[in-house]
Parts: C-alpha cells; sequence; structure tokens
C-alpha cells in the first residue's frame, strides 16, 4: 500500500478530506499531519511539530502538497521531501505556482483528482 503524505495550509480541512477519500479509494494510506493538530497551541512545540512531520514524511512513499495558497509549512514539507528524494506532487488548484514550488515539484497539477490519478499512474 502507497503512503502518501498530505503537506497542505493549516486551514485546509477540505483539500485533506477529499484527498483522504480519493487516495484511500485508490488503496493509498493517506498520512495527514493535521492528525496531530496544533492550532492554536503552537508555542512551545515548534520542535515536536517539526519532528513529527519531517518522521511522517520520511515514513511515506510520497508527498502530495497543496500549494492553493502561500503557506510556510507546506513549503518546507516539500522541499524537504524533494531534498530527501521523495517524490512531490503538487496540487495548485488553478494558482500560479512560486518557481520554488516548480523547483520542488515532480509534478504540478491544477486539478485535485489529476494529482491524484498522477500520483497512482506514474508510480510517483
Amino acid at each position: 500500500m502507497k503512503r502518501v503524505y498530505l503537506a497542505g495550509p493549516p486551514y485546509a480541512d477540505e483539500y485533506r478530506r477529499r484527498a483522504s477519500a480519493l487516495l484511500g479509494g485508490c488503496g493509498c494510506e493517506s498520512v495527514d499531519p493535521m492528525r496531530r493538530d496544533f492550532r492554536g497551541r503552537t508555542q512551545g512545540r515548534e520542535a515536536e511539530i517539526v519532528a513529527g512531520d519531517l518522521a511522517d514524511i520520511e515514513s511515506c512513499d510520497a508527498v502530495l502538497a497543496a500549494f492553493t495558497s502561500p503557506d510556510e509549512g507546506t513549503a518546507m514539507e516539500a522541499w524537504y521531501a524533494h531534498s530527501i528524494g521523495k517524490p512531490v506532487v503538487v496540487y495548485t488548484g488553478g494558482t500560479p505556482p512560486h518557481p520554488w514550488t516548480v523547483y520542488v515539484a515532480d509534478v504540478l497539477c491544477a486539478d485535485l483528482e489529476d494529482a491524484v490519478e498522477t500520483l497512482l499512474r506514474t508510480g510517483t
């Protein structure tokens, strides 16, 4: 079973719900870092948050990153995955990608369904 890390802004709940459903329907396991929900209580827990996210990324086969709006955490997660050789598929929602997003992405998709299909089809 392919494990896919769901990178995205903290309040992208709809993205996470849709991506989890699409991946689960294809026999993949989505790994949602927001299961450790620190929203509103991050101060003093930064090391715990980052260590958990990095461990999750390392345990996955690929990263699906929502770059539908600017978010430092998503950018760092995608960069880290890219730097350790994990495939990164980016979902833009039609938002023009930043040059750094293009650099770390193996594939850019405007549509979430296309991004998930790309993960499955290409083995990415």
